[in-house]
């Protein structure tokens, strides 16, 4: 349910800004789409939700979505004339800071629909995040595992020429060298969002009430408790190495390849920026000003 409730960070950061425009303007139907086919909510469900849907999205333009556009014009700045970059790890936090504010909205969301569902919705569910983790086991976990990691670095490729446009052979081969160094996350992760949704799935089947509810989604989508300590730390080295990977490549950046960076970026924040009042366009946090005054 996370994925498609911050479905707006994640279009803003990762799509053609015709799709950022269309997904931020459908998102109730979006997301009122996926109660349905999450947990087959039905059309009373729908309608009791439906008011707080609208007033979570609302507070979304007016506080949230105008802090995800500021992020994009420090995300400009990553990519400045050489000698001029902003902090690399500086932004990677920032990123992290906006997700937790995002995922605290999926919290806001998803408790009160929770707490409707009847047995026969709760074995949609589980049916619906089974099938959702052996698509991502399919995915992420090759069996082959040389194809595994080139399909790995491949992704790395993909998603920043998405934004760069094509890379050269020297870049190419700088993200393959980083991937070979960052650690691959992928399956500790899914065993952990395993474990997590089980858990989730057993308190819902013994009629967890909604405070209940919240303090778990909380730990689980917020603040991500119940990892081990072992996948901290080599979080913490993935977090490392890709933060030198982002400077590694920001400082080789072709001037074509830096125009077209920041076109993207232009475009997608003008897209948002449409839906944003004027009254709450200037927006920021304590983490941004700390981008903003890092050294360059």
């Amino acid at each position: 349910m996370l994925r498609l409730v911050i479905i707006t960070v994640l279009i803003a950061t990762g799509a053609a800004c015709s799709r950022t425009e269309f997904a931020y303007r459908n998102a109730d139907r979006l997301l009122g789409y996926y109660a349905w086919k999450t947990v087959a909510a039905n059309s009373a469900q729908r309608d009791r939700w439906r008011p707080l849907l609208e007033t979570t999205l609302q507070r979304h333009r007016e506080q949230e979505l105008p802090l995800v556009i500021a992020y994009l014009g420090l995300a400009a700045g990553s990519v400045g004339e050489a000698g001029a970059r902003a902090d690399a790890a500086c932004l990677v936090d920032a990123a992290v800071l906006l997700y937790q504010r995002h995922a605290q909205l999926a919290v806001d969301l998803a408790v009160p629909l929770l707490t409707e569902l009847d047995a026969d919705q709760i074995n949609r569910l589980a049916e619906h995040t089974a099938k959702r983790q052996q698509d991502a086991a399919r995915r992420y976990l090759d069996p082959d595992l040389q194809q595994r990691q080139t399909s790995r670095e491949q992704r790395f490729i993909e998603r920043i020429e998405n934004w760069t446009g094509t890379l050269n052979d020297k870049q190419r081969q700088q993200v393959r060298d980083a991937v070979e160094r960052i650690p691959d996350l992928s399956a500790p992760w899914l065993g952990y969002r395993a474990q997590q949704t089980d858990r989730l799935l057993r308190m819902l089947e013994a009629g967890a009430d909604a405070p209940t509810l919240r303090d778990y989604l909380t730990d689980w989508w917020v603040r991500m408790d119940g990892q081990s300590a072992e996948y901290r730390q080599r979080w913490h080295t993935a977090r490392q190495g890709f933060i030198q990977l982002l400077d590694a490549l920001a400082a080789t950046l072709t001037d074509r390849q830096r125009a077209t960076f920041l076109d993207r970026l232009d475009e997608v924040r003008n897209d948002l920026a449409s839906f944003v009042a004027p009254e709450h366009r200037q927006a920021s946090l304590p983490a941004f000003a700390a981008c903003e005054a890092a050294p360059t």
